[in-house]
Formats: C-alpha cells, structure tokens, sequence
C-alpha cells in the first residue's frame, strides 16, 4: 500500500462532473470554482462548494488518539473521511468538522479502503494561479513522493505512479494524485 494508500484507488467512471471544477492551492487558503475558502476549512464550506460528501467515520481508541495527537500536535477526537466519489476527492477531518488534509485523486492506484473515491478528478488544479507540476517536482524527492511546501500553511505531496520513472520523463500522468496537509 503506499503512501495514499487511504486516499486513492478506484477505476475512473465516465466522470463528467468534475471536469469542470478548478482547484487553485494559494499560499493561505484554497478557490474552488472562484469561492475563497480560508484556513482553517470547515466542512460546511467544502460542502457548500462541493456538494454532500459520503462519510467514512473511524473510532479512535485512547493508544490511537495518543499517538495521532503527539504526530500532528492538535487534539483527535472524532475522525472522519469525507469523500466526494463523482469528483475525485476527499479530505481527513481528526475532530469531524475542520479539514486537516484534502486530497484530490488524479490517477487510477490498487487500494480498496472505503474512503477512496470512485472517480478520478478530471478538473484543473493550479498552485498560486500556475501550473502544480513545477511546483512538486521543485520540492523534495522523498523515493516514492515528492514533497513542497507551499507558503506557511501547506505541504502538498505527491505520490509517484511509478518509482522507477526518470523526473526528466515525468508529467502530471507521473502522479497518483496530490494530498494537501492543511497546518
């Protein structure tokens, strides 16, 4: 399983709604289909924007919770996965409300956890108004992702369709998708 290995898996549906979304990752907040969405993100402003998502929610143990807490530094009390299936993405909440990570499914990957969305995002995806691919590929290589931090507020990483592919060959194709951990 890799690194999205809870975020991305499914085959792409014939998957007209998301063609026409635009996703723009600016350095402190995020315009989807020309909204601003501010950090910290709510879910009720996602849904607003996006529509109703499918819920996937994980009870969390005390040993989970401790240890979820000490990695991200922030209080863990009711996770749950938001997926949007006919648009290909979905986001982590660690308290159900405020979105701490948002992914966006951009290649087909082996994985079957519930929370994976069952199209692909067919839409544009930008950082700070260009092209996201400069971006990534100008961060850090991590073997498996890269990895870029975009303003203070995200790391975006991206997972590689295929590990063995040279970075001069690689195109957006290269990639599974993008994961954005809010902070």
């Amino acid at each position: 399983m890799g690194l999205f290995g809870n975020l991305f898996g499914r085959k792409d549906e014939n998957n007209e709604a998301s063609k026409c979304y635009s996703i723009d990752i600016c350095d402190n907040y995020f315009v989807i289909n020309g909204q601003k969405l501010d950090m910290p993100i709510h879910i009720d402003a996602l849904t607003a924007v996006l529509g109703k998502p499918r819920a996937q929610r994980f009870k969390t143990d005390a040993e989970s919770q401790q240890i979820l807490e000490s990695l991200h530094s922030e209080p863990v009390s009711k996770r749950v996965n938001y997926t949007w299936d006919d648009l290909g993405l979905m986001c982590y909440t660690y308290n159900g409300k405020v979105v701490n990570t948002f992914g966006i499914c951009i290649q087909p990957q082996t994985n079957d956890s519930p929370s994976n969305p069952k199209s692909l995002y067919k839409g544009k995806i930008s950082i700070n108004g260009g092209p996201w691919l400069p971006v990534i590929m100008a961060g850090e290589d991590c073997d498996f992702f890269r990895k870029a931090q975009v303003g203070s507020s995200y790391l975006i990483t991206a997972e590689y369709k295929d590990f063995e592919q040279d970075d001069i060959t690689r195109n957006e194709n290269g990639f599974t998708g993008l994961e954005i951990q809010l902070k």
